[in-house]
């Protein structure tokens, strides 16, 4: 997949212990709105989250965008759009977050059914929404320098440039 987008804070100590994760984030329209998921803060990302042992990028994509947002990915129309690569200094433990999230359109079946948050989801108020990709962008710009901005604030506003650039070259 083709890297798409870089992004190394620096700030951690070069031999720290690495922490890697590679996840899955799906870019899913309905009715010309970006299907996400919202913070109780207001941060939107797109549905997604790392991949478990034993699964492939589309089981996991099937899987994170059922329990985020209770709609099902028709695996026909997966596409691929590109990997963004992360490392930082962890939020959590003094270690390097290296993460690689591989983004892939996709349409899901009009039928929704229900989220399955986990416990650390539902605390943080999860919730799916669909804004436009202007609204969207201006929810995750509004983060910056407040006090509820997260170390990924910057990754899904970056993200989200991407798309809208990929959409309007492409007309659609």
């Amino acid at each position: 997949m083709e890297k798409i987008l870089i992004m190394d804070a620096k700030n951690y100590a070069p031999d720290m212990e690495e922490l890697y994760r590679v996840a899955v984030r799906g870019i899913i329209f309905i009715d010309g709105k970006l299907l996400m998921i919202e913070d109780k803060y207001g941060e939107v990302k797109l549905p997604g989250g790392g991949i478990d042992p034993n699964e492939d990028d589309y089981q996991a994509l099937v899987r994170e965008v059922k329990e985020e947002t209770g709609y099902d990915v028709n695996l026909e129309t997966i596409v691929p759009f590109g990997e963004i690569e992360e490392k930082r200094l962890s939020v959590h433990e003094p270690m390097i977050w290296h993460q690689f999230s591989r983004l892939y359109f996709c349409d899901v079946y009009a039928e929704q059914g229900t989220c399955d948050y986990t416990e650390n989801e539902k605390k943080h108020g999860f919730r799916q929404v669909l804004y436009t990709l202007d609204e969207a962008l201006e929810k995750n710009r509004k983060m910056f320098g407040g006090e509820e901005e997260k170390a990924w604030n910057q990754r899904e506003y970056r993200t989200l440039l991407l798309i809208k650039d990929y959409m309007e070259k492409h007309g659609l």
